[in-house]
């Protein structure tokens, strides 16, 4: 039998903001904590302290956030605790902007030390949109959303329209229409289950799709509506445009045009307008940038197979018709930044060893990894003007480049500003005071030996061969178009133990900042915010030695080109049966008549 309630309970459930308040708080009935991250249970509608939490012990992000459910072990089904993000937009994005940019201040003042604080109305504090809340949301973004940080400047305009038109949420300054402040004086009742806040998440979602980070089209209108929408988009865009390597296809293609109009490629994804322009043997070599899902690797023809120049006739333009086993990734042949393993919007110096940063946190990564050894470079803060700040460390291939360094689980960072230590976006407290302009920083990682590897595989230790991997003609040059597989990859992350990083402050220690990381192959990393400026120096001498027995990366230019040959002769070896048939079936194809 199906019990129903009839229409004399229903009138008797109350609407949440009619629900009684509790009287206690979290679990050890304490006091609120204005300032710090405190999470609202959605059901018994207690407060908690981020420090007195029992299932969630490494949770972490910014006070008065709004967008989640989170039920305390109490209200739990299973008595754990839960959290769960929510959507989120700009105007979300704005509230908790503004809640922290407002207790700051005021904290500053003495004037939050009641357990209770209402400001009055003569207390309004405004802040400036270009000079104090953009800058916050830069410095902030990945704890104000999940979604990618934006490429162009144009979200701007998008939060000056969110704090004109959420009137409810937001005043504007009479004297300055630039300056905003929050209409929530309470700053105790900044949280999901505020009413004003509500009201956000009941409204219908825009119809007219998120625009891609790097869309030319003006963004005034949208925001990061949905959590996880970009990645899912780039997910998607990836699988349309990976090509098979074992079969000759023709997709769906965007001529890419240079400045004379004439079409350079083919490219299977829309238009890669974001390039790093070298200066190679060939002449002038334009590289893509990795982006989001998508990685490339320069490629060249290689020597050792036999058939390399048969293709020679085939339109570069279409690579795909191409085996890609003939080429080989083409790696420098000394330890510098990568030309595209960064964030376009960071300026590379022409000793590749320097960077300057440009608006929000953005990675650069090195040429070389190492994934056995004990290994070591220096970094040195040339500028760091105020309201900038860096992080250095060591990140595998997958960590965001759109991001900071230690933003996710595929990186390990120490950040300026408090000498904070970072991974997977959890900061802890390292070394204080952090570090700036004038500094050398030494960055150790230690990883098992070689013959510390119990099984063969591992025990290799080689570079992945790209020759499995499709080829892309880019404005005259071919690359390995490689897709990321972080999914898989997060999946068979497991801890080293032993293995550790850390860091050295002009010469002296700083301590282990990391113990137990995930197995992989890491690279010398650095994230920039603002306008700092850092240079890498990779070896073989240094300011400030590193411990005895430790290798400078600058060692691993000639070791990795030795073992990137080593893994394409066992690929060539292993597939030689398949990849002659696919030889012949492409020339075939082709029309193309020729003994292989």
């Amino acid at each position: 039998m199906v019990y129903r309630r009839n229409d004399s309970e229903k009138r008797k459930r109350k609407e949440p903001s009619e629900v009684k308040e509790p009287t206690t708080v979290c679990y050890c009935e304490g006091k609120r904590e204005l300032g710090t991250l405190e999470l609202h249970c959605s059901v018994c509608r207690r407060w908690f302290h981020q420090t007195c939490l029992r299932d969630l012990k490494e949770f972490y992000g910014l006070p008065f956030m709004v967008c989640y459910v989170f039920r305390c072990q109490d209200c739990a089904t299973d008595s754990k605790e839960s959290w769960t993000p929510k959507q989120t937009n700009f105007a979300h994005m704005t509230v908790m902007a503004l809640s922290n940019l407002t207790y700051n201040y005021f904290a500053e003042k003495d004037e939050y030390k009641t357990d209770v604080f209402q400001a009055s109305k003569d207390n309004v504090k405004y802040f400036h949109l270009e000079k104090e809340i953009v800058p916050f949301f830069e410095e902030n973004w990945e704890s104000l959303s999940n979604f990618p940080r934006r490429v162009k400047n144009s979200w701007h305009q998008t939060i000056q329209k969110t704090l004109a038109k959420e009137t409810e949420l937001f005043t504007i300054n009479p004297e300055n229409e630039l300056e905003f402040a929050l209409n929530e004086r309470n700053l105790l009742d900044i949280g999901p289950l505020l009413e004003s806040i509500r009201k956000l998440g009941r409204r219908p979602p825009a119809s007219q799709p998120i625009p891609a980070a790097d869309s030319d089209k003006d963004d005034s209108e949208s925001g990061p509506k949905t959590r996880g929408a970009a990645k899912r988009r780039a997910e998607s865009s990836s699988r349309n445009s990976s090509m098979t390597p074992t079969k000759a296809s023709t997709p769906a293609s965007t001529v890419v045009e240079t400045k004379s109009d004439k079409p350079m490629g083919l490219l299977k994804k829309g238009t890669l307008d974001a390039n790093a322009v070298v200066e190679g043997s060939d002449g002038s070599i334009n590289f893509p940038f990795n982006r989001e899902g998508m990685q490339y690797f320069y490629a060249e023809k290689d020597p050792h197979v036999k058939e390399k120049d048969l293709f020679d006739k085939v339109d570069a333009e279409s690579a795909e018709h191409i085996p890609p086993h003939i080429y080989r990734w083409q790696i420098p042949k000394e330890v510098v930044l990568s030309n595209n393993d960064r964030g376009h919007q960071m300026k590379m110096h022409e000793d590749r060893l320097t960077v300057t940063g440009e608006a929000g946190y953005c990675v650069a990564r090195a040429t070389h990894s190492v994934m056995y050894g004990k290994w070591y470079y220096e970094v040195e803060i040339l500028e760091q003007p105020d309201g900038s700040h860096s992080r250095i460390g060591w990140g595998q291939a997958y960590a965001h480049l759109q991001a900071c360094l230690g933003y996710s689980k595929f990186s390990y960072s120490w950040r300026s500003l408090k000498g904070t230590k970072f991974h997977d976006a959890f900061g802890k407290t390292y070394c204080k005071g952090g570090y700036g302009k004038g500094d050398i920083l030494g960055c150790l990682i230690e990883l098992p030996d070689r013959d510390d590897f119990s099984d063969l595989t591992k025990a290799c230790r080689l570079p992945p061969t790209k020759k499995n991997t499709a080829l892309l003609n880019f404005k005259g040059h071919i690359f390995f178009e490689e897709k990321e597989e972080i999914e898989e990859a997060l999946k068979d992350l497991h801890p080293v133990p032993g293995s550790k990083i850390t860091f050295f402050k002009n010469g002296k220690c700083c301590g282990t900042a990391f113990e137990d990381l995930y197995e992989g192959a890491y690279y010398p990393a650095i994230s920039i915010y603002l306008d700092a400026s850092l240079k890498c120096n990779f070896g073989p001498s240094f300011k400030y030695p590193p411990p005895a027995n430790v290798r400078p990366i600058s060692d691993r230019a000639q070791e990795m080109a030795v073992e990137l040959a080593l893994s394409d002769v066992l690929y060539l070896t292993d597939k030689a049966d398949d990849l002659v048939k696919e030889t012949k079936a492409r020339l075939s194809n082709l029309g193309i008549n020729t003994d292989v």
